[in-house]
């Protein structure tokens, strides 16, 4: 952890330093100053007053975009930088967000009129971070839970293949609950439970599902490759080995055939100053986003 820990603070990053101090040297450490930084600036400076970002480039359906564009800012704000209800442009956003959410609880826009359990849990892991209650968007996800206790994207299940037809349509095509759990979804869903305590017990069937399929192919077409268990982002968008052991760590899920094996894959990837070798999928535009990520994972390992 030396190593890692030295070259972590070698990114000369202020945040990314205040974050190894404390998550991982356990010192007392004053995160006020992260708000001022100019990255946490240049963010705050393109939202909307609506409390929006807008997506950079024009789209068909622009409010689904917008909704898509605000969750990933937030997740900046939120996840990365530690910022919460507190901050002025996270409470504006929260307000724009649960603007979007429908009286069935769930966040609807981003897949048009269709359900979307990825977009509306991530929306929700957020919003948690950010200390605000769910409990109505999670009390949702769980009445859409599949038969076998994960969760799958709606329109997959119904063997939708043209995506932007089934967005234009009005009615909103509910999931069939005989067909078998998606991975990927699932692993994204259970990510806000893991937030809170509460829930544990009533996604430890979703928990075992996700364990069982590390480094396996998902059953539906989206990122089904066993390549995307091992290829990263932060913040956390899909699944990956790294959110899926962040989650079931929460869980107090440490002892499994299956988490061995991905505590070996860090072991193996792991280089000589501490770091590890990494695929990342998106945060190209962040100098620091490798970084980042080795800064979350050694937080996420730190559990076990």
């Amino acid at each position: 952890m030396n190593n890692t820990v030295s070259s972590l603070l070698s990114s000369n990053n202020e945040a990314i330093t205040a974050f190894v101090n404390r998550d991982l040297l356990g010192k007392k450490v004053s995160t006020k100053f992260v708000e001022e930084l100019p990255a946490v600036k240049r963010i705050i400076n393109k939202q909307e007053s609506d409390g929006r970002w807008v997506y950079p480039s024009k789209k068909p359906i622009q409010r689904g975009y917008d909704l898509y564009y605000t969750m990933k800012m937030v997740g900046e704000l939120v996840q990365k930088y530690g910022l919460n209800k507190y901050c002025k442009s996270v409470k504006n956003a929260a307000n724009y967000l649960f603007s979007n959410q429908t009286d069935e609880g769930d966040f609807r826009g981003i897949y048009g009129n269709q359900y979307s359990p990825n977009y509306s849990a991530t929306i929700m892991e957020f919003l948690i971070m950010a200390g605000f209650n769910v409990d109505k968007g999670l009390n949702w996800l769980l009445s859409v839970r599949q038969s076998d206790g994960g969760w799958a994207i709606p329109m997959r299940t119904r063997g939708v293949t043209n995506w932007v037809k089934a967005m234009s349509l009005k009615e909103s095509l509910g999931t069939d609950k005989s067909k078998r759990f998606s991975h990927f979804c699932t692993g994204v869903v259970l990510r806000p439970f893991s937030l809170v305590k509460k829930y544990h017990k009533e996604v430890d069937a979703a928990a075992s599902l996700l364990v069982n399929s590390f480094f396996e192919r998902d059953y539906y077409p989206d990122r089904n490759g066993v390549e995307y268990w091992t290829r990263f982002s932060f913040p956390y968008q899909w699944s990956d080995i790294l959110t899926g052991l962040d989650a079931l760590s929460r869980m107090n899920i440490i002892k499994h055939p299956k988490i061995t094996r991905a505590l070996k894959w860090f072991k193996s990837h792991q280089l000589s100053n501490g770091l590890w070798k990494v695929k990342r999928i998106m945060g190209a535009n962040d100098k620091d986003s490798d970084f980042w990520i080795n800064l979350q994972i050694a937080r996420v390992l730190k559990r076990f």
